[in-house]
């Protein structure tokens, strides 16, 4: 559950029906829309970036809606690292910018979707040492530099045509979140989304579909965001005082919210399972 959540989460960073997208600019290309979400971040409006991402109703819509207030927020607390901790994110861009000459990766992007095209072999100690590795550098990538993915994919994000309406996104000519991985559709309003990956194992059964559903998960969000919010201002007040401290605190933060409420959601579904298996029970007709 929790590798569905990150690539869930992954593909709503990268985003970061007929009124799917809602009022934009251009979207008349996959393109144009890959440019919008840019410009967003440019513009200091990322919450936009969730009005660039497909939804198939309007309690999803209100999802993404509030999705983009935490966008916004994790652009606040960028601002806020580059401020305090400028030596540290120096140090990192000059890492990712090397890294990216020798071929590797380091944005939270490029890491899952690398690490998503090694296939469902169990990595071995080492590997799992290295990934650990791997995505806590891209995690603090993403502090100091919450948008530097979409600078980057201005020549590394391209996408292919799979049918007349549907677009593979691509990551310097390889799948996003590979081996499934992740598309742009043209709604029937004629503006390109991009889409959530409800086609990866354990993301389905993830996707909110009753209210009760759509409700805890706006918790999770939130919990999210309140804890994104409380980090800036430690950074803010010099609570935290480093980059690999906030990492710290990041996680200790979120994990226990996060379970209890992913514990929370489990427990919904198991009933609402059970009460179907009931209802489908007693509309059986007796044998005669």
């Amino acid at each position: 559950m929790i590798r569905s959540l990150a690539i869930l989460l992954a593909a709503l960073l990268i985003a970061l029906a007929p009124a799917a997208c809602g009022p934009a600019s251009s979207q008349d290309t996959p393109e144009a829309t890959i440019e919008a979400a840019r410009r967003a971040v440019a513009d200091a409006q990322p919450r936009r970036i969730a009005r660039l991402i497909e939804a198939d109703g309007e309690e999803m819509r209100r999802l993404l809606d509030r999705f983009g207030v935490f966008l916004a927020n994790v652009q606040d607390l960028g601002l806020a690292v580059q401020e305090k901790f400028p030596k540290e994110v120096a140090e990192v861009r000059a890492r990712a910018e090397q890294a990216a000459k020798d071929g590797k990766a380091t944005s939270l992007l490029a890491t899952i979707t690398q690490q998503g095209g090694r296939g469902r072999k169990r990595p071995s100690g080492k590997q799992r040492v290295e990934a650990r590795a791997a995505f806590d550098t891209a995690l603090k990538g993403l502090f100091a530099d919450p948008y530097a993915w979409l600078r980057d994919s201005e020549t590394r994000l391209t996408t292919a045509y799979l049918t007349e309406e549907t677009v593979a996104l691509l990551w310097d000519g390889k799948p996003v979140l590979a081996p499934l991985g992740m598309i742009m559709r043209r709604g029937e309003d004629g503006r390109w989304c991009f889409v959530l990956p409800t086609n990866f194992p354990g993301v389905s059964a993830l996707m909110p579909r009753t209210p009760d559903e759509f409700k805890i998960w706006g918790s999770l969000i939130t919990v999210f965001d309140r804890v994104v919010v409380d980090l800036t201002k430690d950074v803010r007040t010099g609570r935290l005082g480093s980059l690999d401290g906030l990492a710290q605190e990041a996680g200790e933060k979120t994990f226990i919210p996060a379970a209890l409420t992913f514990l929370a959601y489990n427990r919904l579904r198991e009933i609402k399972k059970k009460e179907a298996k009931e209802a489908a029970v007693l509309a059986t007709p007796a044998p005669k």
